[in-house]
């Protein structure tokens, strides 16, 4: 039997594993869909395999209580009682993202919190 998840209780996904001031990647239609959010979204270059780098767009992430690197629009403390400030606009990899999947287990290890 699986565990239940409460994502509003969790936010592990909205952690960044990186150190990075991006976190997630986002394309234009997401960029589209933030608009208006006031959200903070950068441009970083990523060394690719040839000679130029591959310009990738990302929202921001802020340090957190606990200083880690959370998403810009994690409303809350991962963990505790926490949401996604911009949840009907949220960008395509988070709606994608599977309660319970490889990656969410993988979240909540990183952040302690019972897989």
């Amino acid at each position: 039997m699986s565990t239940p998840y409460d994502c509003q209780s969790c936010g592990a996904c909205c952690l960044s594993p990186w150190e990075a001031e991006g976190y997630v990647r986002l394309h234009d239609l997401d960029v589209e869909r933030l608009r208006g959010t006031g959200l903070s979204i950068l441009l970083e270059e990523q060394p690719g395999w040839d000679e130029q780098p591959e310009e990738l767009v990302r929202l921001s992430t802020q340090l957190d209580k606990q200083g880690r690197r959370a998403c810009v629009a994690l409303a809350g403390c991962a963990g505790h009682s926490c949401a996604c400030s911009i949840y009907d606009q949220r960008p395509d990899p988070c709606r994608r993202f599977e309660v319970g999947s490889l990656l969410c287990r993988q979240a909540r290890q990183r952040l302690g919190l019972p897989v």
